[in-house]
């Protein structure tokens, strides 16, 4: 059974990175080589990121781009646009991006083969014009965009393809990406200068909307660097060459980052000069850029989004997203038998009131989460298995796995003490006031629970590399495609996101079922399926899905804008702002 761990783009959103310090003139830092998985969150940090292909047979039939080209007839307007941020990114290189907001904006200048329908999640064209899918599902045969120049003038060909795939599958070069290509990927081949066909290990409807999306990178830039030495290479610090619609210009560390606009690209060069991603220290200064038009618009964690105050010809919108927030379980009895008792995990979900946890934590931005799927995926569904605040029933459950009260409350068998530790983010407010709460609640039903308060750097690894904690409270931002095997799969273990060892033969074999076929109706029963087992074994509780809170100036126009456009930037040729008057 293939492993698989989760891209994308952790809201641990999840930055897998060790940062590595390298002198330049922009004075940036250098990529370091992170773990192969979906990212996921711990609110204020960036999330651990965890497709549907279209199989169309011999001929594929037109697929519409959702923002049609037009015109290169240059900027409509002389003002650029300013995003602000609390976070920097870490490098804009495609072979690297393992956090989402290096992945968002390393997006600005490198296309992938496709792109994703904003409305519905659909692979539509990019860097490949049209692309054929063999009758097993497992040869992809895509036909170049014809036309197509790198931002130095250079033609863009099939061999920039192959080279790009090529070193993600190279283990030498250390990508966040190879592990998930090379459980997938069988070859990579050069057909002509405009075709390009991979072959997979077997049919995966993931591959298209998760692997097919990845920037590509120019082999004449790049070709003659090692693949040991391209994680050190400026590339995507210092200077970076792509195919999309801004041309990185500029990236003073701790400041900005600028873009100016690519007056050749292929869907029609942007309506605005100028793209600058700007870092701003606290919300205070990023209100006042809002305030003063210095800023038009940014992307607010959910948990803070409420200290901003309103402000004038400013409007706040909130998307359903990808990133669902957790208490993981440590299921692996050579670490912990704790949690080995059903009865525990449940008593557990029962003895938390969610919908207070969610109100003081996130206010109106967030869900409380019931399933797993999130609810911006189109396989998000009325969850097969609902669990209510009930904290009678949960001392019900614990009474009958022979934990009884003691003097002071808490539970005990045996002369041992019903306690735990939760591995939490502390110098993240939102992450510590959600431990609290459960600490208070879980006590309430008579079980202890230490806080074991760790930067966000240690929570990372203990969770994702060591495996070490007892009850982990943690956030997921999932893939765009439906497939969680990243995270429930049994092969996941090591190099995914299975962080406590959980083991169902049942839930591995649907995930397996569920990529092999493209039929959307068939995947979501199967996800559904999935989905029933899991709140069934409960080896996490699930406890938000916090919304993408967007704050941007009314002059600031915008075609679409949702939850996948803010995390792959797409379209963005065609904002503009208004000129004031």
């Amino acid at each position: 059974m293939q492993r698989r761990s989760l891209v994308v783009a952790i809201t641990l959103l999840a930055v897998l990175l060790l940062a590595c310090r390298r002198s330049s003139s922009t004075n940036v830092d250098t990529p370091v080589v992170a773990t192969p998985t979906p990212a996921v969150t711990t609110a204020a940090p960036a999330p651990l990121v965890p497709s549907t292909s279209a199989v169309t047979g011999e001929a594929p039939a037109p697929i519409a781009t959702p923002f049609p080209a037009t015109p290169g007839t240059g900027p409509a307007t002389s003002r650029g646009i300013v995003e602000a941020g609390l976070e920097e990114p870490r490098t804009l290189n495609p072979l690297f991006v393992s956090d989402p907001l290096s992945d968002a904006l390393s997006h600005l200048v490198f296309d992938g083969l496709v792109a994703l329908d904003p409305a519905t999640g659909e692979p539509v064209p990019a860097l490949a014009e049209s692309w054929e899918v063999s009758d097993d599902g497992t040869v992809y045969t895509f036909h170049l965009r014809a036309g197509v120049t790198w931002h130095d003038g250079q033609p863009f060909s099939a061999n920039d393809v192959v080279f790009t795939y090529q070193r993600l599958l190279d283990p030498d070069v250390r990508s966040p990406r190879y592990s998930r290509l090379a459980e997938r990927v069988k070859s990579v081949e050069l057909v002509d200068t405009q075709t390009v066909r991979i072959t997979l290990i077997r049919p995966d409807a993931s591959f298209l909307p998760t692997l097919g999306t990845i920037g590509i990178v120019p082999e004449h830039v790049l070709g003659t660097i090692l693949p040991q030495q391209l994680v050190t290479d400026p590339f995507g610090l210092s200077s970076a060459v792509g195919t999309g619609p801004f041309v990185f210009s500029q990236w003073v560390r701790g400041v900005s980052l600028t873009f100016r606009a690519n007056p050749a690209y292929y869907r029609g060069a942007p309506r605005v000069p100028q793209y600058t991603y700007r870092v701003v220290a606290t919300l205070e200064e990023l209100a006042e850029g809002l305030r003063d038009g210095s800023i038009d618009w940014a992307v607010v964690d959910a948990a803070r989004a409420g200290q901003l105050p309103p402000i004038d010809g400013v409007k706040v919108e909130q998307f359903p997203s990808y990133e669902l927030v957790v208490v993981a379980f440590q299921l692996d009895p050579a670490k912990s038998k704790l949690f080995s008792d059903p009865r525990i995990r449940r008593a557990l979900l029962l003895g938390i009131d969610r919908a207070t946890l969610v109100e003081k934590v996130w206010g109106d931005r967030a869900q409380v989460a019931e399933g797993l799927q999130p609810p911006a995926s189109w396989a998000a569904g009325e969850p097969p298995v609902r669990d209510r605040y009930d904290p009678a029933e949960a001392q019900g459950l614990l009474d009958e796995a022979g934990w009884v009260p003691g003097d002071d409350g808490i539970r005990v068998q045996g002369g041992q003490r019903l306690r735990f530790r939760l591995l939490a983010t502390g110098s993240d407010p939102s992450r510590h006031a959600i431990a609290e709460l459960l600490q208070q609640q879980w006590r309430a039903i008579g079980v202890e629970v230490e806080l074991d308060l760790a930067s966000w750097a240690e929570v990372r690894r203990r969770a994702t590399q060591e495996r070490d904690f007892e009850a982990l409270l943690i956030g997921i931002l999932w893939d765009v495609d439906p497939d969680q095997s990243a995270v429930w799969s049994s092969d996941s273990f090591f190099d995914g996101l299975n962080f406590g060892h959980y083991l169902n033969s049942e839930v591995d074999q649907l995930l397996v079922e569920a990529v092999a076929t493209s039929d959307r109706t068939r995947r979501t029963e199967l996800y559904r399926a999935v989905e029933e087992r899991l709140l069934t074994d409960l080896p996490v509780l699930p406890l938000a899905f916090p919304n993408v809170v967007v704050v941007r100036s009314e002059r600031l126009q915008v075609p679409t804008l949702n939850a996948l456009v803010v995390r792959t930037r797409y379209g963005i040729e065609q904002w503009q702002v208004q000129e004031p008057g």
